[in-house]
């Protein structure tokens, strides 16, 4: 039974992060059917995580006190509810108080969903996170295919049967019994897991180190300023030059996959060269291809998509395990601050790259975007290494990005 509800878990996970990530794609539709502008789609797309990364925090304090597991298939319904309503709503503010809606549905159900996974392996295992995380990278993956073949096969109104989705994987969280578990109050969990090597700091770790853990914040929101710019911006980037929006959700999905396999492995790689090199290289690396991608065509620049993508995706399991060594003694704020409020505050930055791509051109938008990982670093040079590589020849390369 444990095996059978950490699936159930992980399908859950799919299931939320393909809800809130269904909307690039959608994007270029409601362009061409409701006349909107960039700035207005981008607003939109803004409201979904503006909505689920500010609020994480603090629903994640309520689920602390006093969550309940029915939550958690509330959760996946209310949020493939809402999203359901691109399929019928011609009013802006409908569709915009939907994604806030949808996205409040993703706020409840990751916080809720870690401390259901304790629950349903009874002790913290990376492994079973593992299994959950892939879920997640699954779903945002398959959201641009699953929504580009629904719309193809129904249109725009083919989206509302994504609450039939909805309620089959809540459906299936009750049948495997996850409303009925028992989920201890993380005051006692902390206090347990505060004397198990899993909790305890990694040795290096700079402890108690807000300044540093701001540093890799800013680090962090850069960067995801122009990550976010190209998952949302890139089928609307694909159809302005004239390609099909089958295709350009298809690109979007590559893009999103290729990132799912780098997020997964980089956490692997920073266990072995250090956690700063791999942010700071990534960085580096990631806004020639990114330019590279903008200035050719062809499978050439599938290739810088692909490049891209792996540099962008490299810190998606790194910087939130980064920010809880520096902070050893906060895990849960520092993971948090990485995972929830740093992605709400960039997604603020759409609406403005959004302007400039309705003024100009959108590919000087995502130029703009193209720099910004090369910038980040900037920000990253005052932030320790918490995990120092054993090797002396990666010692060598650690000391090459403080």
């Amino acid at each position: 039974m444990p095996a059978l509800r950490l699936w159930l878990l992980a399908l859950a996970h799919w299931g939320v992060d393909l809800f809130t990530h269904m909307l690039p794609p959608v994007l270029p539709v409601l362009l061409r059917d409701l006349n909107l502008s960039v700035a207005l789609a981008a607003a939109l797309a803004t409201a979904v995580n503006v909505s689920s990364g500010l609020l994480q925090p603090i629903l994640g304090a309520v689920v602390d006190r006093s969550g309940r597991p029915w939550m958690l298939p509330l959760a996946v319904l209310w949020c493939g509810t809402f999203m359901a309503v691109y399929g019928f709503a011609t009013n802006y503010v409908v569709l915009f108080a939907a994604a806030v809606l949808a996205g409040l549905g993703a706020a409840l159900f990751h916080p809720l969903a870690s401390v259901s996974l304790r629950a349903v392996v009874g002790r913290y295992s990376a492994g079973a996170m593992s299994i959950f995380g892939v879920g997640g990278t699954v779903g945002m993956a398959s959201a641009p295919l699953f929504t580009t073949a629904v719309i193809a096969w129904q249109g725009l109104p083919g989206i509302r049967w994504l609450v039939l989705l909805a309620v089959l994987v809540a459906g299936l969280l009750v049948a495997g019994g996850l409303h009925r578990l028992s989920l201890r109050p993380a005051a006692a969990a902390a206090a347990e897991g505060a004397t198990t090597p899993a909790r305890a700091a990694t040795p290096g770790a700079a402890t108690g180190n807000l300044r540093a853990l701001t540093y890799l914040a800013a680090t962090k929101f850069v960067r995801t300023i122009g990550q976010m710019a190209l998952v949302n911006f890139l089928p609307l980037y694909y159809v302005s030059r004239g390609v099909p929006e089958s295709h350009a959700g298809l690109m979007l999905t590559v893009f999103l996959v290729v990132g799912s396999v780098s997020g997964m492995a980089s956490g692997y790689v920073s266990d072995r060269v250090g956690r700063k090199p791999v942010v700071f290289w990534s960085s580096v690396l990631c806004t020639p291809a990114f330019i590279g991608f903008l200035l050719t065509d062809g499978l050439l620049q599938v290739g810088f998509l692909v490049l891209t993508s792996l540099c962008l995706y490299a810190t998606f399991s790194v910087v939130p395990i980064y920010g809880q060594e520096l902070v050893p003694n906060q895990p849960g704020m520092g993971a948090g601050l990485m995972m929830g409020g740093v992605w709400a505050l960039a997604s603020l930055c759409l609406i403005p790259l959004g302007s400039l791509a309705d003024m100009v051109d959108i590919r000087l938008a995502l130029l703009v975007a193209a720099w910004l990982p090369l910038v980040s670093t900037a920000f990253l040079i005052p932030v320790p290494e918490t995990r120092p590589p054993a090797h002396p020849i990666l010692r060598l390369s650690s000391r090459l990005t403080r």
